[in-house]
């Protein structure tokens, strides 16, 4: 019997993905271009980087981790809904999320624009005939070329499940945090960001410490309503820490991986940390953690060599 042929879900590079199936609002802020079913578990995302993204490039022009990650979340998120069968409305709990990939190319003006991430799905499991938790490893390609590697864990509710996990937040705590006063930022160039609403940062009390901030009337950040802080914000503030640790060196980092124990509420104070730990020779490991209620809530760990290129 015949293998049966690979099916294109849509075959053009230059088609629109529906930007509910990525969890998007705006399309500027769509990265994939298309999917394509290999099996049941394995499909392959071509996906656009844009050169001109100011919340994923930094002042040179080269693409921060955060765009890696992102990218990897929009490529799992339209797997699961376009492949999976998760219905759209579904919410998504993402426990955690990495990548590995080489720092150079991810440098201007060779970055590349265009890449394909293979996505296999693996411990996947059901209820009630729709998916509720799964696996996700990713394979980055430029051109058949392999660049790096990444994936998540991820869990899957019903609209109704999850607004009784929030117990009311999902009713109140937007309109809340538009009302609430925004805490003033550190200097703007200091975390290498040109606009006031993209620092992710206010001083904290002694070196090393900041207060978590968010915009929320940003829609680069907040691109629709939400009842507690995304974990791409907590990853723009873990960047920003970065960018004033290496105090105007190059952040340049292999890997990312980012952990969330708890959703980080807008309603109480959040203590961003960051803890750099170099050693000569065999690069550095740099820990942003968030504490909230005198709990650890989010760790994003970032290991680099201290020179690229």
């Amino acid at each position: 019997m015949p293998a049966a042929p690979v099916r294109p879900f849509i075959l053009s590079p230059e088609a629109s993905i529906d930007t509910r199936l990525v969890h998007r609002t705006h399309r500027k802020d769509v990265l994939p271009t298309g999917i394509t079913k290999l099996d049941d578990r394995h499909y392959t995302v071509s996906t656009r980087w844009p050169a001109d993204h100011r919340r994923f490039t930094d002042e040179q022009g080269n693409f921060l981790p955060s765009l890696v990650i992102e990218s990897i979340r929009q490529a799992v998120i339209l797997v699961a809904h376009d492949g999976l069968g998760v219905p759209l409305g579904h919410q998504f709990l993402v426990s955690a999320a990495h990548h590995r990939v080489d720092p150079n190319r991810l440098l201007a003006p060779e970055a590349p624009a265009r890449l394909d991430l293979d996505v296999s799905i693996h411990d996947l499991k059901h209820r009630r005939g729709v998916p509720s938790s799964l696996e996700a490893r990713v394979v980055l390609r430029v051109d058949g070329e392999i660049i790096g590697t990444g994936g998540g864990d991820c869990s899957v509710m019903t609209a109704e499940v999850y607004r009784r996990l929030r117990r009311g937040r999902t009713e109140t705590a937007w309109t809340a945090a538009l009302a609430a006063p925004l805490p003033a930022p550190v200097p703007v160039h200091s975390v290498g960001r040109t606009h006031d609403c993209d620092v992710a940062l206010a001083p904290g009390d002694e070196p090393g410490h900041w207060l978590l901030r968010a915009d929320v009337s940003n829609e680069l950040m907040f691109d629709h309503p939400n009842d507690h802080m995304p974990a791409m914000v907590l990853l723009d503030a873990a960047q920003q820490a970065a960018h004033i640790v290496f105090e105007g060196r190059p952040f340049l980092p292999s890997s990312c991986v980012v952990s969330c124990s708890r959703y980080v509420e807008f309603d109480s104070p959040c203590t961003v940390r960051a803890d750099l730990k170099e050693e000569a020779g065999r690069g550095y490991v740099l820990s942003v953690t968030g504490h909230q209620g005198g709990e650890q809530v989010f760790e994003i760990l970032f290991r680099g060599l201290s020179e690229v290129r």
